[in-house]
């Protein structure tokens, strides 16, 4: 018969690699529900967009504005700090606009569509920048049909090839930019070298007039079918890219973006004279390029993403609707609410701003009229608005 003899060592050893093994499997364990609970915390946490980050931008600026920085370095982180603010406001009005229906959809549209230019306009007209505001009502309509329209051509061109246009859109776009040099050139080619308080009379009575002529327009869009349909189009093409928010959150974004929106074009508003002393940039160019650019930033991507979407007609009605809300909405207001300021501003434009705007319309409806365009018309339209900007920087 025979014996066995265990190693004790060996046995050791096993038992080692035993608890080894279990200790490593627990680690591994713990590690993956560790993992797995940061992941459940971190889903819970809202995903931050380029936009939210810029948001940060808010208190800087105001830093800067306290602490009297150099007014370019003030100026240049109003205008970013803007971007965000009108980008939110444009979404919370397109889904309060959405809750409650067309009959006010148009209303709210109205209200905050051009919400940024407004502000700044208002504000610079406190600031008594009255050729500034004029240059920018000029400025925002030449951007919009020159600058965005033209971009929204060419990107689209690019990728798409030749762009077809709807009936639709383009023809009221064509009545609508016709409507809006009327409303610049009119006034101030039958205006008299007259007393201020005459010139003021006159402004206010067109403004009024303005004023009704747009929400009759409104109310036509309404009712009138065909108008109906192409906005239904541009309503559901805007609708699957906006964002799903309640009434209540849309409606305090809203309330935040309108108070951060005034807070810093009030800041803005007081760095053009800083900055057009410190850098010699012609107020011309600052009403005309500059504050058109930054407060139309927002709704000039929406333009162009859509383009790139291959939805061009999107594009042109954001830039023809923009547009007329500046001639027959913003430039009234501007009017009116001067008087409440002790500020004297009129519709009375001068020569050059008109022919400006005039052949800038002549050019888009060359670009329209046929209902298609490609990449090559958006680029003339392109650097037709860069001849108008190098124009009001040196000129």
């Amino acid at each position: 018969m025979g014996f066995v003899f265990l190693n004790p060592t060996g046995f050791n050893n096993s038992v080692e690699k035993l608890c080894d093994f279990r200790i490593t499997i627990y680690l591994q364990l713990s590690y993956w529900k560790t993992l797995n609970s940061i992941t459940q915390v971190l889903s819970l946490i809202p995903k931050f967009s380029f936009w939210h980050y810029l948001l940060l931008l808010i208190p800087v600026t105001a830093v800067a504005h306290n602490y009297h920085f150099p007014a370019v370095a003030t100026f240049i982180l109003a205008s970013a700090v803007l971007v965000p603010l009108a980008h939110f406001l444009g979404e919370a009005t397109e889904v309060i606009s959405e809750k409650t229906g067309d009959h006010f959809s148009g209303i709210i549209n109205a209200t905050f569509g051009n919400a940024a230019e407004l502000v700044i306009a208002i504000i610079a007209i406190r600031s008594g920048l009255i050729d500034i505001v004029k240059y920018s009502l000029i400025g925002s309509v030449i951007g919009n049909i020159l600058l965005i329209l033209g971009l929204s051509l060419f990107v689209g061109g690019v990728k798409f090839g030749e762009l077809k246009l709807s009936p639709n859109i383009t023809g009221p776009t064509v009545i609508h930019l016709s409507i809006a040099a009327m409303c610049f050139g009119v006034p101030s080619i039958f205006a008299k070298e007259d007393t201020l308080l005459a010139l003021n009379k006159y402004s206010n009575s067109i403004a009024i007039v303005l004023l009704v002529v747009y929400f009759v327009g409104l109310f036509y869009a309404m009712m009138n079918r065909e108008k109906k349909e192409a906005s239904q189009v541009i309503h559901e093409a805007i609708e699957a890219t906006a964002p799903k928010w309640s009434m209540a959150k849309s409606l305090f974004v809203l309330v935040a973006a309108t108070g951060g929106l005034v807070y810093i074009s009030e800041i803005l508003v007081h760095q053009i004279e800083p900055l057009v002393a410190a850098t010699h940039i012609p107020p011309a160019f600052v009403g005309l390029i500059i504050l058109p650019l930054v407060g139309n930033v927002a709704e000039h991507s929406v333009a162009i993403t859509s383009a790139v979407k291959n939805k061009i007609n999107l594009s042109l009605a954001i830039a023809a609707e923009s547009s007329t809300q500046i001639a027959l909405f913003v430039s009234p207001i501007c009017v009116l609410i001067a008087g409440l300021f002790g500020q004297n501003f009129n519709l009375i434009f001068n020569k050059i701003e008109l022919i400006t705007l005039g052949m800038s319309i002549g050019g888009v409806w060359l670009v329209v009229h046929d209902n298609k365009s490609n990449w090559w018309e958006g680029f003339l339209l392109l650097s037709f608005y860069l001849i108008i900007a190098i124009t009001a920087f040196f000129l």
